[in-house]
């Protein structure tokens, strides 16, 4: 037996912590257990008893033979290029009613869906995919809740093309504004389980930047929309940070708590992406390092007020729908692409829906994507980052890790601290 080559150790006055970031197991060891544990690790010798079987059984001690990092490509390929399963985000609409600073789909035109793309939507998974028995729909834009009864068309004649035996799921991306109760059981009947929302933090610095048009206030009619929508969708909240308005982010926590929330909605922090050049000619945008050493203040804030956020994510075997062979975007021309980040992009897309899908040059740039550099393969963070942003590693010369790689240790006391609250 070996040691798991993604095992993160974090020794504490306690004993010792050891979180396996393929399992997603965390094991807390007491003195008595720390001790033996470590002599097992000094020898190199790890052969029966009551730790070893919790270990084994956590991931965290494996078979001598075994090739962790293959293990996982192989299940990643596997899971990459079936067959049973079909991904369509689709954006009904590229119309919005916010015009936010860091929009990466600044200079699109703001089409809507027409009837005769429907009809060819419809057309497209009945012809290309008869087989499939999960189909998953991610509704965005835009800002999907300006075509609402497009969704529902749309919804309605897609569970009537697919096979009787196939599953549908859906959720929204959506800015909120509109997410009224009314809408939100509109979604609900149209079978979309979940919803994610993005705020800017606190209200002062939300209302400066998720404005519309005419620049009036978003922030208290989104969450009053959460408040009255919570029962009747799931909700999570993303909350976009960088240096301008990370430092006040906590307000949020205080206004969810206030308001009946805490713990009812998800939320979790995001650093604002460098898309269409948004930090180029700022020195706002966080370096992925920055970020974990914010996130980690934030989640540690968090859980002092009694929240207990998801601060880690599991592993996402199929990396991302972007370098999936069943997984496409759809933007309301009909224009096929891989990214979200790249709808309307034309130069990007892979094809469209009117004909069958085809091995483009652009949607072979993305098949052939595999996270296998050197260091990739070495990084202990591996199975929950399988290697970052595709888009980020085959448009440019960096890589976008996921914090986990600077914060493991923190985020692993962090995760032991809920346990004992819940405790």
């Amino acid at each position: 037996m070996k040691l798991s080559k993604y095992n993160v150790l974090k020794r504490t006055d306690s004993g010792i912590l050891i979180m396996n970031t393929r399992s997603g197991g965390i094991l807390s060891l007491n003195s008595f257990y720390s001790a033996e544990f470590e002599k097992m690790q000094a020898e190199d010798c790890y052969k029966t008893g009551e730790l070893v079987e919790e270990l084994k059984k956590g991931g965290m001690l494996v078979d001598d033979d075994r090739d962790e990092y293959q293990e996982i490509m192989t299940q990643s390929i596997l899971e990459r290029f079936s067959n049973t399963s079909l991904s369509l985000t689709i954006a009904p609409t590229m119309a919005c009613n916010f015009c936010c600073p860091y929009c990466y789909e600044k200079g699109q035109k703001f089409t809507t869906m027409t009837e005769e793309t429907i009809n060819s939507l419809v057309k497209f998974i009945e012809n290309n995919f008869p087989h499939i028995s999960d189909l998953f729909i991610g509704w965005y834009g835009g800002e999907p809740l300006l075509a609402i009864e497009q969704i529902q068309e749309i919804t309605d004649r897609l569970k009537k093309a697919i096979p009787s035996n196939c599953l549908y799921h859906a959720s929204i991306v959506t800015n909120g504004y509109f997410l009224t109760p009314q809408i939100s059981n509109i979604l609900k009947k149209c079978d979309v389980s979940s919803a994610q929302i993005t705020l800017d933090g606190s209200k002062k610095d939300h209302d400066s930047r998720r404005v519309p048009q005419d620049g009036s206030p978003t922030y208290e009619r989104i969450l009053q929309n959460v408040k009255e929508s919570s029962d009747i969708i799931d909700i999570s909240i993303r909350i976009n940070v960088d240096k301008s308005n990370i430092l006040a982010a906590n307000e949020l926590l205080l206004y969810l708590e206030k308001n009946g929330l805490k713990n009812k909605v998800h939320f979790y922090l995001a650093p604002v992406d460098d898309i269409n050049n948004v930090c180029a000619n700022s020195n706002m945008c966080f370096t992925i390092q920055e970020f974990s050493e914010e996130e980690i203040a934030f989640y540690e804030s968090a859980i002092s007020f009694g929240f207990k956020p998801a601060i880690h994510g599991g592993i996402s075997l199929g990396i991302c729908g972007a370098v999936e062979a069943n997984s496409y975007v759809i933007d309301p021309l009909g224009d096929l692409y891989k990214c979200w980040d790249d709808i309307g992009r034309v130069e990007r897309k892979v094809g469209t829906i009117f004909n069958p899908p085809m091995l483009t040059h652009n949607m072979m740039h993305w098949l052939n994507y595999f996270p296998n550099s050197i260091e990739c393969k070495e990084c202990f963070a591996f199975p929950m980052c399988m290697g970052g942003c595709p888009n980020v590693a085959l448009h440019s010369s960096q890589k976008k890790c996921a914090s986990m790689r600077y914060n493991a240790e923190k985020k692993l006391v962090l995760a032991q601290r809920m346990k004992n609250m819940g405790n």
